[in-house]
């Protein structure tokens, strides 16, 4: 599936307004009522100064997530951006971070509800007269609750759900910050400086410590790329509500600290900062209720139950387009990708609900899921400021926006992110475990569960994309052998078509027969015009489609030590050979060689010397169940598709009676749909004698591609390949990929 196909599921339906709404609901309140507390306590009066320097990390990586975004308006964040600039393992490892970094924020805010729910009903019951002490386990039933009742809105509601609560929130923060800044103004002479003092009581390690514990309090305007593929106008929307989310939540903060450090301490002398440092979650509803009375505190509880709330709907709502992304991109579970009537990815978001919840019920410690997730993002961070430096590089400017000052800004980012993120792993080692256990995991899911697919889907996707080549910053070599001149302009053909323009570059190599221990130099320059001759066919084929040409002539007594000393030397992605006698046993000898004594990809076309590429409208692909030719049959399919549109492909299983159809019709489709195509393109059929069928579905078609086998010696040219190649009725292009 290319991006644009991939991202037909998802609607467009979220304007400035949707969009900033999506960022402010995963940014603000949630961290600042959590985790002020702890900052005062670890960085005193500086705590404002720690959320500064926060919110210029986070100013300076937002411009590289809104160029990103903008240049790539795809579901998935992050994960988007490593898929672009990094092979698919490396986009995976970035997802699978990002995703727990999501579900692990989602857990810390549920946690956060529960919080400022048992302290509601003690103020509650406080009021009534009969203070009630709520048991410690009513909270973590109600962050359970929190996270199933966002499950049911987000499948409800998409993208948008939870706008109407971000709204309400800040309003509530409003209320909060007037009258306490008014009051701020009316407070004798000298009360700020009094609360201020010392400034740094813990050095400036304290407020180091601090930025590591409350640096998750700036995450969330990147939900707004996670759902970038629901963002109208998404290169002129994404970078605005980005930025506006960021200096709304950042005001909101710096100057509710201020009015929190200036009027929110004890009326007893103590300094703000020393007893709120002691307060933890529920630093902000004690100062507010200070400096309000119990109007204040119905408002502060109001405001922190909807901060909490809205942030676990957007963090929930993140992870879920995270986990949607990569099962598109088939790096996890299928089911994943499915949508459902209204376009929602439904099982993602259960999955992704699953998980919070059973964070919840494990972690229960605010601090380690702070730090933990502020620790992921940022490297998760860095990832996008480092995504922004390579797409400048490798492609140059590629979408509607370009951030200022590079490569100074994104530098600077990667350089905060990772020194943070550094220091964060000796904050709590606990953090460090989760996210080493988490990477073990999801390594081990990878090599032994997803790479196949996932490979097979991205080789597919640069086939038919080819500007991911460049992004990736791969420069793909095709080398083909060139002797017999009638099939010059057939190979450099189909090398060009597997090595796009701009991207990648063809080597010709002719070599020509030629001991200069035995022969004559005659029969050397003899030998060298013989090989010319092709050369000068592969010339005018490539002119003709305006392909720059480069060429190697080697004289020397063995051609298949030749080509494989070549292969080794000049390390190509593939080597194309152009064979009409694959079925004899001097072809087979040969082609034995020269796969052993080579690690690239192999590419043999068997077929008549009078074949061109252009001739194929038909195309039988035959499918054994084996996974390892997989990226290299994307490619070619993806060549067809790029060049020739009315191509027809068909997938064809042959079953023997005592194989089981069900899975192998599952496995069928699933190839197919991995590439593009439907289950109208498989056919799976029984056969006692399966290379007689394909021999007799060869006069119904005009092109065979089959795999060679597997294993390194003896059997990459299996009987079955050499009988269907001598007696197919139309051309065969046989692949192999190393071992």
């Amino acid at each position: 599936m290319s991006s644009t196909q991939q991202e037909q599921g998802l609607d467009r339906r979220l304007g400035l307004y949707g969009a900033t709404m999506v960022g402010i609901s995963a940014m603000l309140g949630a961290g600042i009522f959590v985790l002020s507390g702890v900052a005062m306590k670890h960085a005193g009066p500086a705590a404002m100064l720690a959320f500064g320097l926060n919110g210029l990390i986070t100013l300076v990586t937002a411009f590289s997530f809104a160029e990103l975004a903008a240049a790539f308006p795809e579901s998935g964040g992050s994960y988007v951006f490593a898929r672009k600039v990094f092979p698919i393992g490396g986009a995976f490892a970035a997802g699978w971070v990002l995703w727990l970094a999501y579900l692990v924020a989602a857990a810390l805010y549920a946690l956060g509800f529960g919080s400022f729910f048992a302290y509601t009903v003690l103020v509650a019951s406080t009021a009534l007269g009969s203070p009630l002490t709520p048991p410690t386990w009513l909270g973590m039933i109600v962050a359970l609750g929190a996270a199933l009742l966002n499950v049911g809105l987000l499948l409800r509601g998409g993208a948008g759900a939870g706008n109407s609560v971000a709204l309400g929130k800040v309003i509530a923060f409003v209320l909060i910050l007037i009258p306490g800044l008014f009051l701020v103004a009316q407070s004798p002479a000298g009360t700020f400086s009094q609360n201020m003092a010392p400034l740094l009581p813990h050095g400036f390690g304290g407020i180091a410590v601090a930025m590591g514990f409350t640096f998750i309090a700036l995450e969330g305007f990147e939900v707004i790329a996670a759902v970038a593929g629901e963002v109208k106008d998404p290169a002129s929307t994404i970078p605005r509500a980005m930025f506006l989310s960021i200096g709304v939540t950042l005001s909101i903060y710096l100057l509710l600290l201020f009015v929190m450090l200036t009027i929110g301490g004890p009326n007893d002398g103590t300094p703000a900062w020393s007893d709120l440092g002691q307060r933890g979650d529920q630093a902000v509803a004690i100062a507010v209720q200070r400096y309000l009375g119990p109007f204040g505190g119905v408002v502060v509880i109001t405001a922190g139950l909807l901060a909490t709330f809205s942030a676990l709907t957007s963090s929930l709502l993140a992870a879920s387009r995270v986990s949607y992304s990569m099962a598109r991109d088939r790096a996890l579970f299928r089911p994943l990708a499915r949508l459902s009537e209204t376009e929602t990815p439904v099982n993602a978001v259960l999955l992704s609900g699953a998980l919070v919840c059973g964070l919840v019920s494990l972690t229960g410690d605010v601090e380690v899921a702070g730090v933990t997730a502020s620790l992921i993002f940022l490297l998760s961070f860095a990832l996008a400021n480092g995504a922004g430096l390579l797409v400048r590089v490798r492609a140059g400017k590629v979408g509607g926006y370009q951030a200022p000052l590079y490569p100074l800004l994104p530098l600077i980012g990667v350089t905060a992110c990772v020194a943070l993120a550094v220091f964060q792993t000796t904050i709590k080692w606990q953090a460090s475990l989760v996210a080493l256990g988490w990477l073990v995991l999801g390594g081990l899911l990878y090599h032994f569960r997803f790479r196949a697919s996932a490979e097979r889907v991205s080789a597919h996707a640069e086939a038919v994309n080819t500007q991911l080549i460049r992004l990736r910053g791969r420069t793909p070599l095709v080398l083909v052998p060139l002797a017999n001149p009638d099939r010059a302009e057939a190979l450099v053909w189909l090398g060009n078509a597997l090595a796009p323009r701009r991207t990648g570059r063809v080597l010709a190599l002719a070599v020509a027969r030629y001991d200069d221990e035995q022969d004559e130099a005659a029969q050397g320059v003899e030998a060298y015009r013989r090989s010319s001759q092709a050369l000068e066919r592969a010339v005018a084929a490539s002119c003709e489609v305006a392909r720059p040409f480069e060429a190697v002539v080697l004289l020397a007594p063995d051609v298949v030590k030749a080509i494989s000393r070549t292969a080794r030397e000049r390390e190509p992605e593939a080597v194309l050979l152009g064979m009409s006698q694959l079925d004899s046993e001097h072809g087979t000898k040969l082609l034995e060689r020269l796969l052993q004594g080579t690690s690239s990809d192999v590419v043999v076309v068997h077929s008549p010397v009078d074949w061109r590429p252009e001739q194929v409208k038909r195309i039988l692909v035959p499918v054994g169940g084996e996974t390892g030719h997989d990226p290299l049959r994307a490619r070619l399919l993806g060549m067809f598709r790029r060049y020739g549109q009315d191509v027809e492909v068909t997938f064809l299983r042959l079953l023997r009676p005592d194989q089981d159809r069900a899975r192998a019709t599952s496995e069928l489709h699933d190839l197919a749909a991995d590439l593009g195509y439907g289950p109208a393109q498989c056919e799976l059929e029984s056969a006692e004698d399966p290379a007689g069928r394909l021999i007799e579905r060869s006069r119904a078609t005009d092109l065979l591609i089959l795999g060679m086998g597997g294993g390194r010696t003896g059997d990459r040219i299996s009987p079955f390949l050499l009988r269907v190649a001598h007696d197919a009725a139309c051309p065969l292009i046989a692949i192999g990929h190393p071992q």
